[in-house]
């Protein structure tokens, strides 16, 4: 077995991880959903919801990134400019992707902050 092999054989295991963690995250973000839409529905709908969301974000930012890690561990397996041309948008979308998570979990939890906030304001005043 050479490195290149090695390389290989890595990149294919960052990606599966990657892969696992995504489907797992959506899976338990499905049950919880499931869950709380047929069980539990004396919370109130939109916190819970916000809260899977955030969640699952989370996990798909999570996974991301061990899916673009296994893309630069690409580059170095190539033999030719146009396959490294290709895993570089490949890794531009993902980034931009992952960028865009981000900012979607920022706000959800800017969003849970002040909901926690204002319910506890409203406890203080009772």
């Amino acid at each position: 077995m050479d490195f290149h092999q090695i390389l290989i054989f890595i990149q294919h295991a960052i990606s599966l991880s990657g892969i696992l963690i995504i489907f797992i995250g959506v899976v338990i973000a499905l049950a919880q959903y499931f869950y709380h839409l047929f069980i539990n529905r004396m919370l109130q709908e939109n916190d819970y919801v916000n809260g899977i969301r955030l969640r699952l974000g989370r996990v798909l930012t999570l996974g991301l990134e061990f899916i673009v890690a296994s893309d630069l561990i690409g580059t170095m397996t190539t033999p030719d400019y146009y396959s490294v041309g290709i895993l570089v948008i490949i890794v531009i979308i993902r980034t931009v992707l992952s960028y865009t998570l981000n900012r979607e979990i920022e706000n959800l939890s800017k969003q849970d902050e002040r909901g926690l906030r204002a319910t506890g304001a409203n406890d203080m005043q009772l």
